[in-house]
């Protein structure tokens, strides 16, 4: 049977390229495959190693292919997530602007710059909203992210109220944002199962998708300057493939990761850390822990 979250990015997906639904159907809606079939491809879990030791307050792990939980602690509890919900906040910049539109860079980045992470963007210069997706992305640059919210809806504010609208009306039901960045103050949670959906719903984009797992990069604006940046993924270029990854972290929502990876079998999972003091290491220890203790028909 075709999942709920896969229905979610099937939907979205077809929202954001601008296709009728039912000429969008990555998963084979049209053919589904019978319950029989479905499950031989679940992972079956044939170990029961020592409980997973983590820092953090919630985790997911699921199988890609088949969305099966292959393990989850307070997956539900609603969190702040810091900087991942610019998985969502891009995912809808995406759908309202152009990757070659024009942007310019409001004065409103000053303050996300003395608040967090910035890539030193300059107000009144000129870049393409192509390049922020990618400085949003990659090293998680709160003025991109910002710039991108002012150039689609007017003012973050109003960017906001849209970014709520569209969650509720898009299944994420446990998410609520206060800013387009995941920066600390006013109401903002979410949950591991609704990161899940974000990082699915990006990923499936072709076009983000490739930001989720690049090193580095640079804004060059049209009057000539250069603003270089790299991933805040330490996991990149490590044993662990990284086909997509997304980091955060506040004093209120501690550290925080969410990640697709492969493993040496082809097995393909994704995995949300909320609220770690050690989001790399629990990171690893999880994912050890479902290749220890599950097989892949």
């Amino acid at each position: 049977m075709i999942s709920i979250f896969q229905g979610i990015a099937t939907i979205v997906g077809c929202m954001i390229m601008q296709q009728p639904v039912t000429s969008c159907v990555p998963y084979g809606v049209s053919q589904q495959p019978a319950l029989e079939t479905q499950s031989a491809h679940i992972p079956q879990k044939t170990g029961d190693a020592i409980d997973v030791d983590l820092t953090a307050q919630s985790a997911l792990v699921w199988d890609i292919e088949t969305d099966t939980v292959l393990y989850e602690r307070s997956a539900n509890e609603e969190r702040p997530i810091a900087s991942l919900n610019k998985l969502l906040s891009t995912v809808i910049a995406r759908s309202l602007i152009s990757p070659n539109a024009t942007v310019t860079i409001p004065p409103d980045v000053r303050k996300a710059q003395r608040e967090g992470v910035g890539i030193k963007l300059i107000p009144g210069e000129h870049v393409t909203a192509g390049s922020l997706f990618a400085a949003s992305l990659i090293p998680s640059a709160n003025d991109a992210m910002v710039a991108l919210a002012i150039a689609t809806k007017g003012s973050e504010s109003d960017f906001v109220a849209y970014a709520n609208e569209y969650a509720a009306s898009h299944g994420l039901f446990h998410t609520v944002l206060a800013n387009s960045t995941g920066l600390q103050g006013g109401t903002q949670h979410s949950t591991a199962h609704d990161v899940m959906r974000m990082l699915m719903i990006a990923y499936n984009d072709s076009y983000l998708r490739p930001f989720l797992s690049q090193g580095k990069g640079e804004v060059i604006s049209f009057e000539g300057s250069k603003h270089t940046f790299v991933s805040t993924d330490k996991l990149l270029g490590t044993y662990m493939p990284i086909l997509a990854a997304k980091t955060g972290y506040t004093l209120a929502a501690k550290e925080n990761l969410a990640i697709i990876t492969v493993g040496p079998k082809g097995q393909k999972i994704g995995a949300v850390i909320l609220g770690s003091d050690d989001r790399f290491q629990d990171m690893k220890i999880v994912v050890e822990y479902i290749y220890r203790n599950y097989t892949w028909p």
